[in-house]
């Protein structure tokens, strides 16, 4: 070991070991939150080395955290970390060294490499896009397909599939019938292929971006069904593309689900309201049914556009919603007919037609308010 003319322990190692210690912390400052890519310059974009060996036990006893095994671990590569400079200078400072005692930097270099292997060793795991797509209100929908790398990447580090899967309508006019069954038979084409493809062993996962009136999108969810291991995600209001069907991270806090039987009716016919992204008043359901049907409703305390934020509140729904589905069968009947009338979050339409189960659930038929009347019925889940 020699020093530098800074008075800074200059560490000597072999090639080999210098690479050992690069390897294990993936060319990153080990730092605990910094994380800095140290090959490169991320302001001017220069390459080259930026790292900086620092020690965890000082080089020299009179050293940043010195002691008697000083001289013994001076050139020990688990004794040291690959560190940034601004790191390193918080390390052994004079002032904050006292703040990261050997142990607490055993720690911090110890997670980070674990971490880096956490990613690395694993499978690589491939996901394949599936998106859905159809004029809202005579408004385009487009998705960039950075915003869905974006979305997925966090969890599929490795490979996207080539191959995505695009049902896109264009123009869609939901007052015509026929424009509906065009819709639903390309939604049936395309899922044959996914089931094919899952059931061949091609297909290890989806990822499911969807929007578009929100029968298509109960309508996709019930012929996905569970046959695949998917992600359904979440449209946001916002303009930066990488954050566009980001979840947000977990805090404990979340959205609770609250269930109501609003109306008791007579016979075996059930208005079911999903009322989360808006209200859904009796005016707006009124002579949606002839006669005098049961009415049960599954909503939130208030009721807004943008409220599903975390992937933890997409499960509490399906679970909500489950829990009803079967207590409409208990109150009213297996031979029941539900109406459903819903306003919600476009991945949770998605996530009701998937927890639908055709051996167990009664008719199920899904309104439409397309003329600004009285709800239309469209399609029918069974």
């Amino acid at each position: 070991m020699t020093k530098k003319k800074s008075g800074r322990p200059q560490v000597s190692l072999k090639d080999n070991e210098k690479i050992k210690i690069w390897t294990e912390a993936a060319g990153r400052c080990q730092f605990r939150g910094c994380n800095t890519e140290l090959w490169y310059n991320s302001l001017t974009l220069s390459n080259r080395n930026f790292s900086e060996l620092a020690h965890i036990i000082g080089a020299s006893e009179d050293g940043p955290r010195g002691n008697h095994q000083s001289t013994k671990l001076a050139d020990d590569p688990n004794n040291i970390m690959l560190l940034c400079d601004r790191c390193h200078k918080e390390v052994d400072g004079t002032e904050t060294r006292k703040l990261y005692p050997e142990d607490v930097l055993i720690k911090m270099k110890s997670e980070h490499n674990t971490r880096v292997r956490m990613l690395l060793d694993q499978k690589a795991k491939k996901t394949r896009p599936l998106i859905l797509t159809a004029q809202i209100e005579k408004q385009n929908v487009m998705f960039a397909d950075r915003s869905i790398q974006s979305a997925i990447y966090p969890d599929y580090l490795d490979t996207i599939s080539d191959n995505w899967i695009r049902i896109e309508h264009g123009k869609f006019d939901r007052t015509k019938n026929a424009e509906w069954e065009v819709a639903k038979s390309r939604i049936e084409v395309e899922i044959e292929d996914v089931n094919r493809a899952v059931a061949t062993g091609h297909l290890e996962h989806l990822s499911v971006f969807a929007l578009a009136a929100q029968p298509l999108l109960m309508y996709l969810g019930s012929k996905l069904g569970d046959k695949a291991i998917m992600q359904v995600f979440e449209p946001r209001r916002t303009d930066d593309l990488d954050k566009k069907w980001t979840w947000e991270e977990e805090d404990g806090n979340g959205i609770t689900y609250q269930d109501a039987r609003i109306q008791e009716g007579e016979g075996t016919n059930v208005i079911l309201l999903l009322a989360l992204s808006d209200y859904l008043s009796e005016d707006k359901y009124t002579n949606m049914v002839a006669g005098n049907p049961h009415v049960y409703q599954l909503t939130i305390d208030k009721p807004v556009q943008g409220f599903l934020t975390k992937k933890s509140e997409k499960v509490a729904f399906i679970h909500s919603c489950r829990q009803l589905l079967n207590r409409i069968q208990k109150e009213v009947g297996r031979d029941s007919t539900i109406h459903v009338l819903p306003a919600m979050p476009a991945s949770l339409a998605v996530e009701f037609g998937r927890l639908l189960q055709p051996t167990k659930d009664p008719k199920i038929w899904i309104y439409e308010n397309v003329d600004k009347t009285v709800p239309k019925k469209i399609i029918e889940l069974s």
